[in-house]
């Protein structure tokens, strides 16, 4: 038994005080809440953190699967559950259960038919991968004894008549004796109406009696088997039913041997199905043990973290989970990444606790494979042991100040730390004279540091500041204070020491400034310089994050309002068609009302021609009908031009019209589309007298100083021979330079596709057909980048490489189109 305060506090910490300082206990009373079975209740209780990553990762899926399906498809049926493990253990010893413990058993196997008809058809991978499904697909339904059960008990107390043909002709011998009782006595109460003190039937001890009046007691032969309290009315079985009481008796006694029976051969069967019933409370059980950490994790806005054994831990908008998440400020916590040791300072009720608790009670959640609240892309470490000391714990009885109970529970961290442990330290050093204490929380935190714990710790002293600014592996922290409210913001800032703003605080509460003078002056220089240095910084800091959050304001502002004219663009756009078409429907119908009364008016023509005999007066009156016809031709015609999008120079044409004017980027050339897209999607550009396939997606609308006026007149008039020449010695002197070959060896991959690109367009000009390309073996890098550049070039028709004789490996031969 432990005697002492210190040996009391070592097995608190190795039994789990940690996980009750950080209050673990809670999360888990919040947890077990969302249990809706004892089974489930009891997991979420013995819901324990681990160290192995493998299986937090195993526990985290399963908070993933069920999460994915409670968002999609809600709560699965889990209700009418109660604890039959014992009357299964018990029926397995020969002994007979009772009718409540079956109907109890009933109840849980209907149970598990329903929740193993629960549909994952909408899970298109392996439902053996999926968590929650697979432990419903090996759930064990017992419907044949759920249903012998069923249609055997209908209450608690209460076997159905049915249960048995021996059990329904007892109940019916039964019932035909009590009928012909009933007859008897209401025959004998309507004879001897005076000797009865009541007019009716009564029972006792189980069997048929009447009020009968003292004094008239001779009128009513039989047996008394009760008298009343007062003594005025004697209960009497007359002679007349005696003999049928008696044979109810007995079938009543037969009938509870039948229902004995039956219970012994229901219980046998619960018995030998005792494996497959167990083995579905565990599943159950782990069902909703699944589903109330899923639960739970959608009432704290959860996210999965990723895990690591590294001690990292990276958490982005993190909140307590015990304080209102309409209350807590986030904060974003990082350390193990780049240091190891972090010191968090900061005034009082600043917030440096919390975010120390939030710490170690996110850690725990998730190495106990709960979700955290946290955003996305949160991560966390697992930690052989957390290791914390938080909060006033000061014994009387023990007669041991604060400072003595720290340094109790800091001498056994201490003999605990390792690598793998993540030590918490609340107010480290505080108690005892500042200098002092100071000291001895430097000593405490290099030790961590020396034994590789990833070590959290918040203090007052300014010494600690300066320890994190030397030291390697230790980073300061601050808990924000707002001096203009005179309030903490609870916002952490990693990377700057804390301020304490005493005279700040105490010049805006109205102390006198002579006073505070005073109290500056007893400063060193040195320390009035850091406070300010700091006091500037955490001020930068603010306008910073104020800034970026301006910025950010603006834009997403600016976003809104692109997507808003965006919209507005395209209501105009889809606006100006609806015109478009209703103007054309409306010429339409005009033309051809027109139309309609021109061709009645030739109609008539015809026939006075036709008695007039006139071939030529006929073939006039064809001819105007066929101008009219034509005219709606035109007005189709006209429609497909008023289709077409309009040319913007520069821009992407959405579809390629032969006749229309382009402009092609790879040749730096201005022309008209003679023929195409075809099935390939290229297309004959018609430039002078140079007419160069290209690729149809290429080609641009051309902007002002890429039209020529020859270009311009093509589109008119046949094209001069003159308007040409340009071009034409522009392609004849790039043909007498080229060579179909290319030498590329000794580039970088990036200049060597750059010089094949120009390359293809020199060779497309000249009319060059067959390429050779000279890259060399080497890495086979520049092989590969040109294969690629190849692979996806619309000029070229095909490529290989070269055979022997032709340099193998080390040349590219290429057809151009």
């Amino acid at each position: 038994m432990y005697t002492t305060f210190e040996e009391e506090a070592k097995r608190k910490l190795v039994r789990g005080r940690s996980l009750t300082i950080l209050e673990y206990d809670k999360i888990l009373d919040r947890l077990v809440s969302h249990a809706r079975t004892i089974y489930g209740r009891e997991l979420c209780y013995g819901l324990v953190p681990t160290s192995d990553l493998p299986l937090v990762a195993e526990w985290q899926k399963e908070t993933e699967d069920a999460y994915e399906y409670l968002v999609k498809e809600g709560t699965l049926p889990l209700g009418g559950v109660n604890d039959i493990r014992d009357a299964v253990r018990f029926s397995d010893t020969g002994a007979t259960l009772s009718m409540k413990q079956l109907l109890f058993i009933a109840q849980f196997l209907r149970s598990v038919e329903r929740l193993s008809k629960v549909s994952v058809e909408w899970y298109r991978e392996d439902p053996s991968g999926h968590a929650l499904f697979r432990d419903i697909a090996q759930l064990l339904p017992l419907t044949h004894l759920e249903n012998e059960i069923s249609m055997a008990i209908t209450g608690e107390n209460e076997m159905n008549d049915r249960a048995s043909n021996e059990l329904y002709n007892i109940r019916r011998q039964i019932r035909d004796a009590q009928s012909s009782i009933r007859e008897i006595l209401e025959r004998l109460i309507r004879k001897n109406p005076q000797a009865l003190q009541d007019q009716l039937v009564t029972m006792r001890d189980g069997r048929y009696c009447v009020p009968v009046k003292p004094e008239k007691k001779g009128e009513v032969p039989g047996v008394v088997h009760d008298t009343s309290a007062s003594g005025q009315t004697l209960f009497i079985e007359p002679m007349a039913v005696v003999e049928l009481n008696n044979k109810i008796r007995e079938w009543t006694a037969a009938e509870q041997e039948e229902i004995n029976r039956i219970l012994g051969i229901l219980s046998g069967k619960v018995g030998i199905s005792k494996n497959e019933i167990l083995t579905d409370v565990a599943l159950i059980g782990h069902i909703d043990f699944m589903q109330a950490k899923a639960q739970f994790a959608m009432e704290l806005n959860g996210s999965r973290p990723t895990m690591n054994d590294q001690g990292r831990i990276a958490l982005k908008k993190a909140r307590h989970p015990l304080i209102d998440k309409e209350k807590v400020v986030p904060i974003d916590f990082a350390v193990g990444t780049d240091y190891r040791t972090l010191v968090i300072t900061g005034p009082n009720t600043g917030g440096k606790t919390v975010s120390l608790k939030t710490c170690g009670l996110i850690t725990l959640m998730a190495m106990a494979g709960l979700f955290i609240p946290c955003a996305e892309g949160s991560e966390v470490s697992t930690f052989t042991k957390v290791l914390a000391d938080i909060g006033d714990e000061q014994s009387i009885e023990q007669s041991l100040s604060t400072f003595s109970a720290h340094m109790t529970n800091l001498v056994q961290i201490l003999k605990l730390t390792k690598p793998t442990t993540l030590v918490l330290l609340d107010e480290l050093g505080s108690g005892t004279d500042p200098t002092e204490g100071a000291a001895l929380a430097i000593a405490i935190l290099d030790e961590c540091r020396k034994k590789g714990a990833v070590t959290v710790a918040t203090t007052h002293y300014k010494e600690l500041k300066a320890y994190a600014v030397d030291q390697e592996g230790v980073e300061n922290a601050c808990c924000e204070f707002d001096i203009e409210t005179l309030s903490p913001t609870y916002r952490l800032m990693i990377g700057l020491p804390g301020v304490s703003n005493a005279f700040v605080i105490s010049r805006k509460l109205g102390l006198s400034a002579r006073i505070i003078e005073n109290a500056q002056s007893i400063l060193s220089e040195e320390s009035l310089k850091v406070e300010e240095l700091l006091s500037s910084a955490e001020r930068h800091n603010r306008e910073s994050e104020k800034l970026q959050q301006e910025i950010a304001e603006l834009r997403d502002e600016v976003k809104r309002q692109t997507e808003d004219l965006e919209n507005q663009r395209k209501r105009i756009e889809k606006e100006r068609k609806r015109v478009l078409a209703q103007a054309r429907e409306e010429k339409q119908e005009m033309l051809e009302e027109v139309l309609q009364k021109a061709d009645e008016i030739l109609d008539e023509i015809k026939e006075i021609q036709k008695m007039e005999n006139s071939h030529d007066a006929e073939r006039k009156i064809r001819a105007i009908r066929n101008n009219l016809r034509a005219g709606l031709s035109d007005i189709d015609a006209e429609r497909d031009d008023e289709e077409e999008v309009k040319e913007i120079p520069g821009e992407k044409p959405d579809r390629i019209r032969e006749g229309g004017l382009y402009y092609s980027p790879v040749l730096d050339v201005t022309g008209i589309v003679v023929k195409g897209p075809d099935s390939k999607n290229n297309c004959i550009l018609s430039s002078g007298s140079l007419k160069l396939t290209v690729a149809a997606d290429s080609l641009r609308y051309p902007k002002k100083e890429e039209i020529s006026k020859s270009a311009v007149r093509s589109r008119k008039e046949p094209v001069r021979k003159s308007s040409t020449s340009h071009q034409e010695k522009l392609r004849l002197s790039k043909k007498a330079s080229m060579m179909p070959e290319i030498q590329l060896l000794g580039m970088t991959v990036d200049e060597a596709v750059h010089a094949l690109d120009s390359y293809l367009d020199d060779c497309v000009i000249s009319n060059i057909e067959n390429i050779r390309i000279v890259h060399g073996k080497g890495t086979g890098a520049l092989r590969s980048a040109v294969d690629q550049f190849l692979k996806k070039d619309r000029r070229v028709r095909s490529y290989r490489l070269g055979t022997f004789g032709e340099g193998e490996d080390g040349v590219t031969i290429a057809e151009l189109r």
